[in-house]
């Protein structure tokens, strides 16, 4: 019996992927080599290709010779990075999301106005830490469980701001969100909601489909929180399993036995060539029949 494949829409790239990856594209045509502190995705396929045609991992930026073309992430960058790569005279390219670089911008004045600042994230994330510079570090608390919440400080005689890491799971923010609120009352939101919109949308598509599913495979790196995140959210959705792939050479193909039905999906650092590539393999050695499955995109 053949095995149906519901190929999953929208997945794959967001907006902010689509600008740094193009951008990454003209600077290597214009100084063959750039130089990076961070991974400029989170996205093993990507990365090992930008590799090979000129971008140049170093631990520092005191490690990039002076003058050289150096770009930030689009995970963002902290103040104290982007003057140091200033006084090296670098020619900075920054791949920062827009969507980060406005929270960015709204941490930065809400930490300047007095407030404390909550994050909702993985502190050791490449987006928290660029955040975490625009405070003073020293009113800056990040949360990532119900746990770390028990352990915040008294905030009775404080103004309170919470944001988001952008590529976490929104039903788990919505219940961090809760129980922040029920320990600190006057706790502030943002002017904006911080789970982006490409992210919400990945997610609700796997949400729809996962229940009507044996497995669901998720093409992305490892280290690619939104993509673990569609992983979690397959199964905590009914999925029977999920697997998380950077590629066709990861597939354990012991996964597909029993399988009657199965869903594909993206996330939103991996390259559509890479999901193309596995959707073919499966075509040709398995005889999957594939159909495709959307919602509305809204990503921007």
């Amino acid at each position: 019996m053949s095995i149906k494949c519901y190929l999953l829409s929208p997945r794959g790239f967001c907006s902010g992927v689509h600008r740094v990856v193009n951008m990454t594209e003209q600077v290597l045509k214009l100084y063959n080599t750039v130089y990076i502190t961070e991974d400029i995705i989170h996205n093993k396929m990507f990365m090992s290709d930008a590799t090979r045609k000129g971008v140049i991992k170093v631990s520092s930026i005191d490690d990039v010779p002076d003058g050289a073309a150096f770009m930030f992430s689009a995970h963002g960058a902290s103040p104290k990075a982007i003057a140091k790569a200033e006084e090296k005279e670098l020619i900075v390219i920054d791949g920062t999301c827009p969507i980060v670089k406005s929270i960015q911008n709204e941490v930065k004045a809400e930490a300047e106005s007095g407030k404390k600042i909550i994050i909702i994230g993985n502190r050791s994330h490449a987006e928290i830490v660029a955040l975490i510079g625009y405070t003073d570090c020293e009113n800056v608390f990040v949360v990532y469980d119900e746990a770390d919440i028990d352990l915040l400080p008294d905030f009775t005689d404080d103004e309170v701001v919470y944001f988001t890491q952008t590529t976490l799971d929104c039903s788990c923010v919505d219940v961090m969100i809760k129980k922040l609120k029920e320990k600190i009352p006057h706790l502030e939101s943002n002017s904006q909601n911080n789970i982006c919109s490409a992210t919400k949308e990945r997610q609700e598509v796997v949400r729809r489909v996962a229940s009507l599913t044996d497995l669901v495979i998720v093409v992305g790196s490892s280290h690619s929180s939104n993509a673990k995140r569609l992983c979690e959210i397959a199964l905590s959705a009914g999925a029977k399993n999920a697997v998380l792939i950077d590629s066709q050479n990861d597939l354990d193909e012991v996964v597909l036995d029993g399988v009657k039905t199965m869903a594909l999906t993206s996330s939103a650092s991996t390259p559509e060539n890479v999901v193309q590539d596995l959707t073919e393999h499966l075509k040709s050695k398995f005889g999957i029949i594939v159909e495709d499955f959307e919602i509305p995109k809204t990503d921007g």
